[in-house]
């Protein structure tokens, strides 16, 4: 299996080579490909690039918080078409290779209407975080995302004995690390809130929040145009909560909804949690702000 790191070095570089050593581990030096690591002197770059591109099972596109806006002689560096960040991710989507966009820094997944036509189709593949606080357990789950993705056949008997015993390693470190961390600030998040909310196109709702926290992992529901929604994928890391909820969205013909998912990121202050909140495939991606209070009846250690 063979995978392509592409990345914008002012943006990424450190936590594009941090997981191109992470990948060789796990995929072979000769199977993980990085420009900087991977071409010899004399040859040409841009050729290398198409062709290790098209030869991959599958690219990483690794964006940081400056992805989007890096710029060169006044010029976002995206839109200019020999821009190689631009034509590495290009490539891939038009010769069909997968890619998965891996987000650090906690940057957000880029919107459609942000990318340049050719890589407009990026903003609905399901992005992947790498948390540095999380770094070994966050990689794990991309290795699995990576190679199910890519249909890899199972390792032999042998390397399938070593992966196992460093995953259950790493799942035993994350699980305690997680459960430590949850012992430490349960009650920061676990409770009712609620927040009014003015979207994008002007209706205003006040919407309800439930959370409860079991050894990092948060569960509950969320209200969104005043109906509560079920919380999936929620993770709490001291005061930063992560979660997602998903909802039906008709647009037209009612027999065929559309699946719309709902990205919520808070940092938690007291009884407060400041949150943006995005939605990804339904009719407005615009982000919208928001501050939750706790509900009058729940009153926190913290306030006391």
């Amino acid at each position: 299996m063979k995978v392509f790191i592409s990345y914008r070095r002012e943006d990424s570089a450190g936590h594009a080579g941090r997981l191109h050593d992470s990948l060789q581990s796990r995929f072979g030096a000769d199977n993980v490909f990085m420009d900087l690591n991977d071409i010899d002197s004399g040859q040409n770059f841009a050729d290398v690039i198409q062709t290790a591109v098209r030869s991959s099972d599958v690219l990483l596109a690794v964006i940081g918080k400056e992805w989007l806006t890096c710029s060169s002689a006044g010029h976002r560096r995206l839109d200019l078409p020999n821009d190689f960040v631009r034509n590495e991710i290009g490539t891939a989507l038009e010769h069909g290779v997968p890619v998965i966009p891996v987000l650090v820094q906690g940057a957000a997944m880029p919107l459609a209407p942000s990318l340049p036509e050719p890589l407009k189709l990026l903003a609905s593949h399901d992005a992947h975080d790498l948390s540095d606080e999380r770094w070994t357990y966050d990689v794990g789950r991309l290795i699995a995302a990576t190679e199910k993705l890519s249909g890899t056949s199972r390792p032999s008997p042998r390397r399938r004995l070593v992966v196992v015993a460093a995953v259950l390693v790493i799942a035993v470190v994350a699980g305690l690390f997680l459960y430590l961390r949850g012992r430490e600030t349960p009650t920061a998040l676990a409770g009712e809130w609620s927040a009014d909310i003015t979207y994008d196109w002007g209706d205003k709702y006040t919407e309800r929040f439930t959370f409860k926290v079991d050894s990092g992992a948060v569960v509950g529901t969320a209200s969104f145009l005043g109906v509560r929604r079920g919380i999936v994928d929620g993770t709490v890391n001291g005061d930063q909560v992560v979660f997602e909820t998903r909802t039906q969205e008709a647009r037209g013909d009612f027999s065929s909804p559309v699946s719309v998912a709902h990205r919520y990121r808070g940092k938690i202050s007291g009884d407060t949690i400041a949150f943006t909140m995005q939605t990804e495939g339904g009719s407005s991606g615009v982000p919208v702000e928001f501050t939750a209070r706790r509900s009058a009846d729940v009153v926190s250690p913290q306030s006391k």
